[in-house]
């Protein structure tokens, strides 16, 4: 009797040599980082990540929850955690709304993996990144219009969500300067703003 040869889907063999390709890209470090956001992308608008062959052993992984499959070692996963992910993705806001589309709702809070073979100096610490996220699924819920702008790159977050009058008109001024922190309120907000913020700055010099 002879061998019986099974042939792998095609579709389980491409998946698998994308997440290769992203795996090889994060434990590259910075020199590969630039090609994750789009790697990323791929991988999960073609739902890859959901089950894929493992070249080096033959095996097919399936998952069932995304998180899982970043948090997983390799060669069955990324061995890495989600706040990695995104902070990797950080300046791709349509990789970031697909990372969010996917895990929103889907387990109970972020897990770190004690699994990370290599270092990553984090590009962003702040809160910023986890307030744009959750303006970022808001749009998506409640202003459509407003999120697919995003995505095009015709707005920022942080524009969009002014817009759709859940975030408040925010200005940068210059603090060495009283003029030139004087004029730019008075463009952004206009002369009602300006007096009531004079009333406002008085009111608390007095109290001091």
């Amino acid at each position: 009797m002879s061998d019986m040869v099974i042939d792998m889907p095609q579709q389980e063999v491409y998946s698998g040599q994308i997440i290769n390709g992203l795996l090889h890209a994060i434990r590259a470090g910075e020199s590969g980082l630039s090609r994750v956001p789009m790697l990323v992308k791929r991988v999960l608008k073609d739902g890859m990540w959901r089950e894929f062959l493992v070249e080096r052993t033959g095996g097919v992984v399936c998952h069932a929850r995304f998180i899982d499959f970043v948090t997983t070692k390799p060669l069955e996963g990324l061995g890495a955690d989600l706040d990695l992910l995104k902070r990797i993705c950080a300046e791709h806001t349509d990789v970031l709304d697909l990372i969010d589309r996917e895990v929103q709702g889907k387990h109970g809070g972020d897990r770190k993996s004690d699994e990370i073979k290599w270092v990553i100096h984090p590009l962003d610490t702040s809160d910023q990144r986890d307030r744009s996220g959750k303006h970022l699924r808001r749009l998506r819920k409640d202003f459509p219009k407003l999120h697919q702008q995003v995505l095009e790159n015709k707005l920022t977050v942080t524009q969009a969500a002014t817009k759709a009058g859940f975030y408040p008109k925010r200005v940068s001024v210059n603090l060495t300067s009283a003029g030139s922190a004087a004029s730019t309120i008075i463009k952004a907000s206009g002369e009602d703003f300006a007096r009531e913020l004079i009333c406002a700055l008085k009111a608390g010099l007095r109290h001091d």
